[in-house]
């Protein structure tokens, strides 16, 4: 990797990391979205249907960078707008059947991936890296 990230902290090393490899994800994509919107879709995908307040506050973005994303999305075809009973002002965001199968594929690659970093650092490391994120320390 490049020279600067020897320098850099535990926090600026989680984001590039993070960033890095949802570009990755983008790049190894069959379909044409970007990082943020095949970070939209995973989230979508974990949580089945959020408002774009909650996945504003989920994915770390603006609430109107969110809605630009989503809009992308919606007029693809990847996910739709439903109505939230007693709630007329939010709708909630959704994966259509191509954006299940575009989740399909994500998945794929992020296995790929996950398989590189195990050939690189090893299972069990992969293993301890996920035990460690996956505890309370914040």
């Amino acid at each position: 990797m490049k020279n600067y990230i020897q320098h850099l902290d535990l926090i600026d090393l989680l984001s590039e990391k993070h960033s890095y490899l949802r570009k990755k994800i983008s790049e190894k994509s069959a379909d044409e979205i970007n990082k943020t919107e095949s970070h939209i879709l995973a989230m979508l995908e974990v949580y089945e249907r959020l408002s774009i307040s909650e996945l504003s506050r989920i994915i770390g973005i603006s609430r109107q960078g969110t809605h630009k994303y989503v809009q992308g999305l919606l007029v693809n075809e990847y996910v739709e707008g439903v109505v939230v009973d007693g709630n007329l002002r939010d709708k909630h965001i959704v994966l259509t059947e191509k954006g299940i199968q575009c989740c399909e594929r994500l998945r794929v690659v992020r296995q790929q991936l996950v398989q590189q970093i195990e050939d690189k650092i090893g299972k069990e490391q992969v293993e301890s890296l996920k035990n460690i994120l996956k505890q309370e320390w914040l």
